[in-house]
């Protein structure tokens, strides 16, 4: 496999796309209304704490970036894989997001002592999020 060769076919749009959903999909995730509130029990902070975002610019900044090397990822394997289509590519996010992340997650957090609590609903988050990174990466190739 040529690397660059593949760097070249991957649709840059879908990128920076697939960045935005991951950026918005976080905002929504840890919102109060959706899972927010749960978050914030399994942290044991309160909601003042929760939306104080003084001094969290830099956790702001990494989630875009975080967002965008995972697009970027996706969608560089999608291409060498030959993978098209929405289903196909939230599959794929999907199956990366389960053997990497959650597997991870599950480790580090276990021997860490965090509430299995906080592990699901970060692991979901993580399922969600790149099902649908490789769902829109599928879908514009």
């Amino acid at each position: 496999m040529n690397w660059m060769s593949e760097l070249q076919s991957i649709n840059y749009i879908a990128v920076a796309v697939a960045t935005i959903a991951s950026y918005l999909l976080g905002f929504a995730w840890y919102h109060w209304a959706v899972f927010g509130e749960a978050w914030a029990s399994a942290l044991d902070i309160t909601k003042e704490e929760a939306d104080n975002t003084e001094g969290l610019g830099f956790a702001f900044i990494m989630s875009l970036i975080s967002g965008l090397t995972k697009a970027l990822l996706i969608a560089l394997l999608i291409a060498a894989t030959n993978i098209s289509g929405v289903l196909d590519g939230a599959f794929f996010g999907a199956v990366v997001a389960i053997v990497f992340t959650i597997t991870s997650l599950g480790y580090y957090n276990g021997f860490a002592r965090v509430s299995s609590k906080l592990t699901f609903i970060n692991s979901a988050h993580s399922i969600v999020e790149l099902t649908l990174i490789g769902a829109i990466i599928g879908a514009f190739t």
